[in-house]
């Protein structure tokens, strides 16, 4: 019940703020209405996707298994086989066609990727080699296989099915197929990032990736996803088991992605000894030396050998060959006791104390540290290979640079092997939302990096871009297709805005336990599965039981920007006053100091910016003056103007 006085007072006080706020709003940019909506800036929830961010009670996704018989010319640069792919169909659906992705495609020299000049340096104009897939077949599997008609559009291709593949059903087809390598070396103006050959005084050592048809994803999200391979974006592939037979010539030594499952056929005795001995020693084993890469009596005595390879539930395979390697190998035990095999191989050149002789070392420690912390790592070993890519993840494999040292080697090695998690295992759309996996990896990396060896690296702290840069007018908003950004916003962007905006979520807004608890069931919801940015939103959201989309839009879906500015301070009166001059709401954190050189620590939440831009509070001492106020004086959030977060009394 209410009298008119009361009545009166209310409407007096709600006339003064609103032409408070109007007096003031010239000078800023905030909207409290924009992110603080009453309608969700989510899509709702449904029966696949729950609005809590966990996979509904009717997610499905379809299961793509491939067994692949290819063989290696060394001399031509060559591969040639076939694969066959059994495609299960969960959907709810019938389907009358199929894609697949064609990844090498894009090096042919009238490629959307090489027309796009995302594949060249300084987009020069240069003669691209007309490399890509040449297709001599594609039947469905079994004595009476029939043809499949297709059709390729640049790195996509189109299978149209004798008869619909109704839903639960299965059906195995089988391409032959060739290619040649697209090698970077050979033209220093053709970049070629993730598959490609590095030449050593040894032999040459091939990185194998990228190097078969696979199956698009198709999901209850946009049906077939078919964005082509243009370079920067990524991957999105469905879960499935592999057998993968790679015949090389026997002087050559071979690792994958998978489990060797006939390692006494193609290891020399003495070899196959060292193998046996390195699953189970926790110091690394050299299965070949360095003075056994050029002799011939630590090699086969045969013209060629076939390695084969088994590997579960896993979204893609890679591959190495080379004569040049030395190998190494060591076994850990992991969270829930399983001992996990890390495999080194590197050549001579990158035998230094300050690079690949610490491999093992490297992948012990982020093996442990990530599955102990986050999520057990799935596979049984971790294979890294050195090569002229400047890194490159694969599940149980990664190809990292071989002329790298010191804290940019450790970099690398715990980046790469990081993808274990983000994409491999929590398996997003890299093709559109590449900060999935990369931002989030260099977020837990940074992480891990202060645990190494009591800090003895930096990691990617010591090259974080700085606020001017990734807050600045030209950066795109983090949710950007990965090709739709320049080429050196990439980086910026999608790597480390990415880690820096969840640490400032993670360390002065939420908290490190209850984001660190949030974050693992994030991971362990979306574990094998295909989350969205929607999914990972929601399922922070709900699990911290708060609505963060002033966060969610002003961090990611936007390229808002921070200005905390003091406006007044009244010392009479102990009262000061704060502005939000640009887009985003942040909490307040001020520091006040009184003229006898004590301080006081104010910390005050986002909901004070929820119906206004300007916030007014009293200093708490009451017998001391003010002589300065300093907002954010542990520069932790990403103000753009710090000049305006000192105020010093007069």
């Amino acid at each position: 019940m209410h009298n008119n006085s009361t009545i009166l007072f209310k409407y007096t006080t709600a006339i003064y703020l609103l032409f408070n706020c109007i007096t003031v709003a010239g000078q800023s940019k905030y909207k409290p209405t924009d992110l603080f909506p009453a309608v969700p800036i989510l899509p709702a929830g449904n029966e696949y996707r729950a609005a809590t961010g966990e996979p509904g009670p009717k997610y499905w996704q379809n299961q793509a298994d491939y067994t692949i018989d290819v063989s290696l010319n060394d001399a031509a640069h060559t591969i040639t086989g076939t694969v066959t792919v059994t495609y299960t169909n969960n959907s709810p659906n019938a389907l009358k066609v199929l894609w697949m992705q064609a990844e090498q495609n894009a090096f042919r020299k009238d490629s959307k990727g090489v027309l796009s000049k995302l594949f060249l340096y300084q987009n020069t104009d240069v003669k691209v080699p007309d490399g890509g897939y040449q297709i001599s077949g594609i039947k469905t599997a079994g004595a009476n296989g029939r043809d499949i008609k297709y059709n390729i559009y640049d790195t996509r291709m189109e299978l149209q099915l004798p008869e619909p593949l109704l839903s639960g059903q299965k059906i195995s087809f089988s391409i032959s197929y060739s290619y040649n390598f697209p090698v970077n070396y050979k033209n220093a103006d053709f970049l070629v990032n993730r598959t490609d050959i590095l030449p050593t005084k040894n032999g040459e050592i091939f990185a194998v990736a990228q190097w078969y048809p696979r199956m698009c994803v198709l999901d209850d999200v946009e049906g077939w996803n078919t964005l082509p391979y243009l370079g920067n974006g990524e991957f999105y592939l469905d879960y499935g088991n592999y057998e993968v037979n790679i015949t090389v010539p026997s002087s050559y030594i071979v690792e994958a992605s998978g489990d060797l499952q006939n390692a006494e056929e193609v290891l020399t005795p003495t070899q196959l000894k060292r193998w046996q001995a390195a699953k189970a020693s926790d110091a690394p084993v050299f299965i070949r030396t360095a003075k056994e890469v050029t002799d011939a009596a630590a090699k086969p005595a045969k013209a060629t050998s076939t390695w084969k390879y088994k590997l579960s539930n896993s979204r893609d395979f890679a591959w190495t060959a080379s004569k040049s390697f030395i190998w190494e190998a060591l076994s850990f035990p992991i969270a829930g006791g399983k001992r996990v095999i890390g495999s080194s191989l590197y050549p001579i050149e990158s035998d230094k104390k300050d690079s690949w002789r610490r491999s093992s070392e490297y992948i012990k420690f982020t093996i442990q540290h990530f599955s102990e912390k986050w999520l057990a790592y799935p596979y049984n070993k971790a294979v890294n290979v050195a090569s002229n890519l400047d890194g490159m993840e694969y599940p149980a494999m990664v190809f990292c640079s071989a002329k790298d040292t010191g804290n940019a080697y450790f970099m690398v090695v715990n980046h790469e092997l990081g993808h274990t998690w983000f994409p491999m295992a929590v398996g997003a759309n890299e093709r559109k939302y590449a900060w999935m996996d990369e931002g989030f990896n260099t977020f837990i990396d940074n992480l891990a990096v202060k645990e190494f060896n009591k800090g003895e690296f930096v990691g990617y702290q010591q090259i974080y871009a700085p606020m001017d840069t990734i807050f600045s007018e030209r950066a795109v908003p983090i949710m950007t297709r990965p090709d739709a950004i320049p080429g050196d916003m990439v980086f910026p962007i999608q790597y480390q805005k990415v880690a820096y905006v969840l640490t400032l979520l993670r360390n002065r807004i939420v908290g490190a336990e209850r984001f660190d608890r949030a974050f693992k069931k994030y991971m362990h919801d979306w574990a094998y599965k295909h989350p969205t940015p929607w999914d990972f939103f929601r399922s922070i959201d709900n699990s911290f039981g708060e609505d963060l989309s002033w966060f969610w839009k002003s961090m990611f879906i936007e390229n808002y920007r921070l200005d905390q500015s003091i406006v007044k301070v009244d010392a009479k009166e102990r009262a000061v006053t704060v502005m939000n001059m640009d887009r985003v709401a942040m909490p307040l954190e001020v520091e006040i100091t009184y003229a006898d050189g004590t301080k006081e620590q104010r910390k005050f939440p986002v909901e004070i910016w929820q119906y206004t831009n300007t916030y007014t509070f009293t200093a708490n001492n009451t017998g001391k003056a003010i002589a300065k106020v300093v907002i954010d004086p542990e520069s932790a959030y990403p103000d753009i103007n710090r000049a305006n977060n000192t105020f010093e009394v007069k």
